[in-house]
């Protein structure tokens, strides 16, 4: 997602447990001593979305699992897709946890809250000092993991390589250390970059090792968000299928040149729906089934669209795939592609529709902050570019009456205006709760529940001089540009999921 319960949620969706739910699923995610027997094989399971279970007949590492069925921070930016059902007593015990970065759809808090404290977490040591301190506060031994590190667990060997941002540099994954996993029988390996592109140091120490059958993850993070465009009163949905199929030819090509050809291609990502179905017709632009089949056919590699149980064996030399006793998907449930007329009425992530006491103070203070934020960045360059009048300005509702700012970059600061009409005062704007977005700025909610669930709107009357959007929002809200934040939202996670306070 630019990413996301256990038990049964809720009745709004967020995914909690009681107290002794909770301790009766911590019993069944045990650790243990590495060492047993077994055939001579990697496994790749597939979890959900983009996580997988990494195994050898000795060794188990969940990577970036999504274990609950609430997606992103609390689960309000939807639920898992396809549903699953995990049969706990069939599942494997686990010796280690790998998270690629910090981005709620592969460093779920409430997953983790089910986890033995016993079980070691390695993270990515370019993640926030929020995601290593709320780790540690819950008991597990992290291990920070830096780019070109080789870290043995058990008989599994996990490398991981630099991410090049600077084609990107606009881009949210700083944290991702793109993954190589290899078994100590050299019966195969697992490469992902997760999010970035796949580095060439990466496939070069792949063509160094012993032949050996290998997978290859790619993701497709492709989603539609003209759902959140404010001036658009019909939406048809679009394919982008055949397009990303040539993006992600190009990838199979250049690592079947470097590495030899993958065994087996597994397409992951886009695996969640959102709470107002109406979005899920337009949002999911991409038919992973058809991708697969349009990238086998042009390609040596077996590929496919990989389902929550598959799990695709490597014995050295080819690839089996077969389903995993312990882990169930169900048929689709996403509603069918369709033209939709997005409702204008947004109702708020956090349930509250005014603000109170100070809270006014408190939502203009981050206002600033964020207008300080936007110095140099892509909406200061162009409104430095051109002559605009008023190029932004942020429409927030609230009971107590609408309130309108405007960005005024010589003051570092947005200031409140009366307009009737926000829309038609600011070249681009964004629309949302004034709670919300107060509740984004002190930790109360995170990105994921507001920018990409319909709960806040945006719009560009010409967008090709400026143009603002939900990633406005998405990149102040980043770990790394604001830990201390990320703390506090970190901290309301596990009061929820885990039962703490």
């Amino acid at each position: 997602m630019p990413n996301r319960s256990q038990g049964a949620p809720d009745a709004h969706g967020s995914g909690c447990y009681s107290a002794a739910h909770q301790s009766a699923k911590v019993e069944r995610f045990e650790a243990r001593a590495f060492g047993g027997d077994g055939e001579r094989m990697l496994q790749a399971t597939f979890l959900g979305h983009q996580g997988w279970l990494l195994s050898t007949s000795h060794t188990r590492v969940f990577v970036d699992p999504l274990l609950t069925e609430g997606f992103g921070h609390g689960g309000l930016a939807g639920r898992v897709h396809p549903p699953r059902r995990f049969d706990m007593p069939r599942m494997p015990a686990i010796d280690a946890v790998w998270l690629t970065h910090e981005h709620d759809d592969h460093f779920d808090l409430p997953s983790l809250c089910s986890l033995a404290r016993s079980i070691p977490i390695y993270a990515s040591s370019r993640s926030s000092v929020a995601l290593h301190g709320v780790l540690a506060d819950l008991g597990f031994t992290v291990h920070p993991v830096g780019p070109d590190a080789v870290v043995p667990i058990g008989d599994l060997t996990l490398r991981t390589f630099v991410a090049d941002h600077r084609a990107t540099p606009l881009a949210d994954e700083w944290d991702v250390l793109p993954l190589l996993a290899t078994d100590a029988d050299g019966q195969g390996a697992f490469a992902s970059s997760v999010d970035v592109a796949m580095p060439d140091r990466l496939l070069e120490v792949l063509a160094s090792m012993p032949e050996r059958a290998w997978v290859l993850g790619l993701a497709n993070n492709t989603t539609d968000v003209r759902f959140a465009d404010d001036l658009a009163t019909r939406i048809e949905p679009s394919d982008d299928t055949d397009a990303l199929a040539a993006v992600l030819h190009r990838r199979i090509a250049r690592a079947s040149t470097e590495a030899g050809t993958p065994a087996h291609v597994a397409i992951t990502g886009g695996g969640w729906s959102h709470h107002d179905g109406w979005i899920d017709r337009v949002a999911f632009c991409i038919d992973p089934d058809r991708l697969a089949a349009a990238l086998a056919e042009s390609s040596q590699a077996r590929v496919s669209a990989v389902r929550p149980g598959d799990t695709i064996a490597l014995d050295g030399s080819e690839a089996r795939v077969h389903r995993a006793t312990w882990l169930q998907a169900h048929p689709d449930a996403r509603p069918a592609p369709a033209a939709v007329e997005p409702p204008t009425v947004i109702v708020p992530a956090c349930g509250r529709r005014r603000l109170s006491g100070d809270g006014r103070e408190r939502l203009e203070y981050g206002l600033r902050e964020l207008a300080r934020y936007l110095y140099a960045r892509p909406p200061f360059v162009a409104a430095h570019s051109q002559s605009m009048r008023h190029p932004f300005g942020v429409w927030l509702h609230d009971e107590a009456g609408e309130l309108v700012y405007a960005w005024t970059p010589t003051a570092g600061c947005f200031e409140r205006v009366d307009t009737d009409d926000a829309r038609s005062a600011f070249a681009s704007g964004l629309r949302l709760w004034a709670t919300d977005l107060l509740a984004l700025f002190e930790g109360e909610l995170g990105a994921s529940a507001v920018c990409y669930t319909g709960r806040l709107r945006y719009w560009n009357h010409e967008p090709d001089r400026l143009r603002v959007g939900p990633q406005l929002l998405w990149t102040f809200a980043h770990p790394l540009h604001r830990p201390e934040i990320a703390r506090r939202l970190y901290g309301r996670i596990v009061a929820g999921s885990c039962g703490l306070q």
